[in-house]
């Protein structure tokens, strides 16, 4: 009796979860896979996924075991290529950059049908239907406000005397790495495919660099500890360290806002696409993306339905406003991103 009760109440709850996956379009019963492997960017992006995302995925598949690892675009990348028959992660979020090296490499396969995709416009879905945006992010200058008084007004005044040993950088292989990079070339002439002014302008900047982070977590921990006063911020960084009640503050530079777009891939020969495809829908829905707002994430939306919120209104009032800010054309930036980092890597030392 018991045995065929247990019986029963397993089919029962296996039968739920497979109606839970048509009600979301993916059309494919979870119960097929019962683990998740995802990767996230470190930092404050993994916190909120933790946070907000993975719990979601949890309650809206009845499956507990999800697998989250911070990794780096590149990274990424470098893992995926090198097990593309057996793949360590089912979904990860890229920038840009990571996402044309991942179709050059054959990483990613078209999304599945997704309940919460009717709420993503066009501009936020991939080519071929390879990914779909789930996030943008701000970045500017980010300082300590008990040492700087005055919001610098410019990355030139990083160059200051006053600001020697106060400065932080972040690896150029990181996605803000590469943005501010070409930013910075942009200023002095130059662009995504001459990134020469960028390197002669790092090397005046040097002697008052203190700190170069591996990732902007990394280099936000920096900022709030005191170890470096002004940097190179994400929008969401700053949330985090304004949550913890730290005295940061984001500056616009004279040229404008820095953005990026930040979206989720299924990754071909994965072992759980479903779960894949579950997690994607969460990432885009009302719920998640509208706790993702607020603080200490303050990540902006792609869901239509989701308005900006409060912490973000800063920066725009609107995410069509948001998109006209400065960003790199990742399509003349990526094939020549490994060199940069190379070159990067040979001649931005502290203390040389």
């Amino acid at each position: 009796m018991t045995s065929g009760n247990s019986r029963r109440a397993s089919l029962k709850r296996l039968g739920a979860l497979g109606a839970l996956g048509t009600g979301m379009g993916v059309g494919v019963s979870f119960a097929q896979s019962r683990t998740l492997t995802a990767s996230t960017f470190p930092g404050a992006w993994e916190t909120a996924h933790r946070s907000a995302l993975v719990p979601a995925v949890q309650k809206a598949t009845g499956v507990r075991d999800i697998t989250l690892t911070p990794l780096l675009p590149l990274e990424k990348i470098s893992r995926l290529v090198a097990a593309k028959a057996n793949p360590p992660f089912d979904v990860i979020i890229m920038d840009d950059g990571g996402f044309i090296a991942g179709v050059n490499n054959d990483l990613f396969e078209p999304l599945p049908a997704l309940a919460n995709l009717k709420d993503i416009p066009p501009r936020f879905q991939y080519t071929n239907n390879l990914g779909v945006g789930v996030s943008l992010q701000v970045f500017g200058i980010g300082y300590n406000t008990e040492r700087i008084k005055t919001p610098p007004k410019s990355w030139n005044e990083l160059l200051k005397p006053e600001f020697k040993g106060r400065v932080g950088l972040v690896q150029i292989g990181s996605t803000l790495g590469g943005a501010w990079m070409v930013e910075i070339a942009r200023m002095n002439g130059g662009s995504e495919t001459n990134m020469d002014p960028a390197f002669a302008w790092l090397k005046k900047l040097l002697p008052n660099v203190s700190a170069i982070a591996p990732s902007p977590g990394a280099l936000s921990t920096l900022l709030g500890q005191g170890q470096v006063d002004v940097t190179v911020l994400y929008s969401n960084n700053l949330a985090d360290l304004q949550g913890k009640g730290l005295p940061i503050a984001l500056a616009k530079p004279e040229t404008g806002w820095g953005v990026v777009r930040s979206g989720m891939h299924v990754i071909r020969n994965g072992r759980s696409r479903d779960l894949a495809a579950a997690y994607i829908n969460e990432a885009i829905s009302v719920d998640v993306q509208r706790a993702l707002g607020e603080i200490p994430y303050a990540l902006i939306p792609t869901n239509v339905r989701v308005p900006m919120s409060k912490p973000l209104l800063q920066y725009a009032k609107t995410v069509a406003e948001v998109e006209g800010f400065n960003q790199p054309d990742w399509a003349r930036y990526s094939p020549l991103r490994q060199g940069y980092i190379d070159r990067f890597n040979r001649e931005v030392k502290v203390g040389a």
